[in-house]
């Protein structure tokens, strides 16, 4: 596995060239037949494959799984962009609505709904309109590195768990967030050496792209998405708890570079735009984290009980 070699070797730029030029055919020969659909694929009782099914990626199965409705069916597809990311917003809202411990305090309730209020206000400028209706492409969606299967050399061998894989819109499909070895809030914080690496990763699939398929569409589009912040606004959707860190750190400063009391500020008066009950909501749901705090202490000394009861007798 990738993930065995990549702490000790993600420096040898002989590796990494490797490693990013098969990635980059990979996700070339995945997107080299434009789909008409956003969508995952199912095979039929007569054993014929459509692309029929909703873009099952690993987000919906881990709100799912924790009881959270993502209130999009399993036969709902999409011709167009815009549709599915407001559906992946609603699933944003679903997780803060229904999770128990989706907000710690005031502050915190008021500065996750202000993100999701302006992350819906903002898609338009996060979207190309000429690629509203296409293409859609099939891509991987949870390719990490124990994903991954390498040689010595780095040359990929095999890629396992393709469950997630699915067809999105091409703005979407770009460079791995893991290439700097930090988590996707942590970039911030060391932004430059991510920025390298993607760089590097995107000249990879733009010669890539020219040798197999004599075009850099590809490339031109993950370097737009990088430059206009399209990139950061899909991860965000993608990453259920990350969302806010990511738009208060990549999204907002484009628009507006605030302190942080001037943050605080406007996020009490955009959280008010989410939804009727805003602000009930959010007392209702710090109340929610103290009980749900509060029976995880019962828990917890309960099993300490258990576990002093048992030691002793």
């Amino acid at each position: 596995m990738l993930s065995e070699t990549w702490e000790e070797s993600r420096h040898d730029s002989g590796r990494r060239a490797n490693l990013f030029r098969h990635l980059s055919r990979i996700m070339l020969n995945l997107a080299k037949l434009p789909l008409p659909r956003i969508g995952s694929w199912t095979i039929d009782d007569g054993g014929v494959l459509k692309l029929a099914n909703r873009p099952l990626t690993l987000l919906f199965h881990q709100l799912e799984n924790a009881g959270i409705a993502t209130e999009i069916p399993r036969d709902r597809t999409y011709t167009s962009v815009e549709p599915y990311l407001l559906d992946l917003i609603t699933c944003h809202d679903n997780r803060v609505r229904h999770q128990p411990n989706s907000i710690h305090h005031q502050s915190d309730g008021e500065q996750q709904l202000a993100a999701l209020t302006a992350m819906r206000a903002l898609l338009p400028k996060f979207m190309d309109p000429q690629l509203r209706e296409g293409p859609f492409i099939f891509s991987l969606t949870d390719l990490h590195q124990s994903n991954i299967f390498v040689d010595d050399d780095w040359h990929i061998t095999s890629i396992i768990d393709l469950e997630w894989a699915c067809s999105r819109p091409i703005e979407m499909v770009g460079p791995p967030d893991w290439l700097s070895d930090r988590s996707l809030e942590e970039i911030f914080l060391y932004f430059d050496d991510y920025a390298a690496l993607h760089d590097e990763f995107v000249d990879a699939v733009e010669s890539e792209g020219l040798e197999l398929y004599h075009t850099n569409f590809s490339a031109k589009v993950m370097r737009a998405c990088w430059k206009t912040g399209s990139f950061w606004y899909s991860r965000a959707l993608d990453s259920p708890t990350t969302l806010p860190a990511l738009y208060i750190d990549h999204i907002q400063p484009r628009f507006v570079k605030l302190s942080t009391a001037a943050w605080a500020e406007f996020s009490h008066m955009l959280m008010a735009l989410w939804d009727l009950d805003s602000r009930p909501f959010i007392s209702f749901k710090v109340r929610e984290q103290e009980q749900y705090d509060n029976k995880l202490r019962n828990i917890f000394a309960q099993s300490q009980g258990e576990e002093n009861a048992s030691e002793t007798g």
